[in-house]
């Protein structure tokens, strides 16, 4: 039965669009961190820049596309709190990969983006869409 739900969950039409806006999400918070590690000069807090730039846009994007609703404050601040185990997984991938194993940034930002998807799919769904319904695809 868990795994019916599972399979139900990460099958549908807007967990792929989910994914697609992740691919460009991941790609620009990486871009945004490689931009300000000129400027600020250490990995880690470029990494953080870097996610809370692509963090709003991710947002319109999610609720433009995948789970059409108005893109308000209130549903930024449900959105962003629906992000804050991806952003604590993240950043231990993160330390991890560079801090421990030497992995170059790029390569360990995106390996914690892509451990953190599903987990983050199913509370942006419920909580900051409130379960959006299928046939708002």
């Amino acid at each position: 039965m868990i795994l019916r739900k599972v399979r139900e969950e990460l099958f549908d039409w807007r967990f792929i669009k989910f994914v697609l806006v992740g691919i460009i999400n991941t790609f620009s918070c990486s871009f945004f961190a490689w931009l300000c590690l000129d400027i600020v000069l250490d990995a880690n807090i470029a990494f953080v820049i870097g996610y809370f730039a692509s963090n709003v846009m991710a947002y319109i994007m999610n609720g433009v596309w995948i789970f059409p609703s108005p893109l308000t404050w209130k549903g930024y601040s449900k959105f962003a709190l629906s992000y804050v185990p991806n952003f604590i997984c993240e950043n231990l991938v993160v330390g991890l990969c560079y801090n421990l194993l030497g992995m170059p940034p790029v390569v360990s930002y995106l390996l914690a983006a892509v451990l953190a998807v599903p987990i983050t799919y199913v509370l942006v769904k419920y909580f900051a869409f409130g379960g959006a319904k299928k046939n708002d695809q």
